[in-house]
């Protein structure tokens, strides 16, 4: 497996320009990852949690369109909670774990951490952001991953910092690869009438690269 440690060079863009009252919090948690991770390799399991493949399927099977989960009421959270995160977190814990046997590395596992009130997508997706840019140095990435708004995200970070990327599987995930079923993606939310216009501009910031 190769190794790409790299410093805390954090990638210069507008993703990580958002503004949040966050930003302590995010900061504080940034560090307390950093006192902890000190080995050579520390591998990253990107994996769907709110949303991905699993949270379309429910949504067809229950007649819904697309929610802003930020913004949505109590009954459809726990619900959300029982038929998306919970089988999301499992999957990705199943992997993570058989990950940390095979290979004897750290595997960070975002699907972990619990629900931090006040926090939005948008301050999850800067938060794993500057994890994956400080400290991981492979990534890998769970079946379905690329139906994830997040998941895309992460998948442009690691491509942005040379990170090597691969499937659940321990199969590589070359840039033209993960393109591909990005784009597959896009096709089967747009046919849903899903919001593809964040996944669509990470998928156009892939081109440039």
């Amino acid at each position: 497996m190769i190794s790409n440690k790299t410093t805390n060079h954090r990638v210069n863009d507008e993703y990580s320009q958002h503004q949040t009252t966050n930003h302590p919090h995010i900061t504080m948690m940034v560090e307390v990852y950093k006192s902890v991770l000190g080995t050579d390799e520390v591998l990253y399991c990107s994996s769907p949690v709110t949303s991905g493949k699993r949270y379309i399927d429910w949504l067809e099977s229950i007649g819904k369109k697309f929610a802003d989960i930020d913004s949505a009421d109590e009954t459809y959270r726990i619900l959300h909670h029982q038929e998306v995160i919970q089988p999301n977190r499992q999957h990705a814990q199943v992997i993570i774990q058989h990950l940390r046997y095979k290979t004897g590395k750290i595997v960070v596992d975002p699907t972990a951490l619990p629900h931090i009130p006040g926090w939005t997508q948008q301050d999850w997706r800067f938060f794993w952001q500057q994890v994956i840019e400080c400290y991981i140095t492979t990534a890998f990435f769970v079946n379905d991953w690329q139906y994830s708004n997040g998941c895309v995200y992460e998948f442009w970070v690691a491509q942005k910092k040379g990170i090597p990327t691969f499937s659940e599987t321990q199969q590589p995930l070359n840039l033209k690869a993960g393109m591909n079923l990005i784009n597959e993606a896009i096709i089967t939310l747009q046919q849903r009438q899903g919001n593809t216009k964040f996944i669509e501009k990470v998928f156009q910031d892939l081109e440039n690269l």
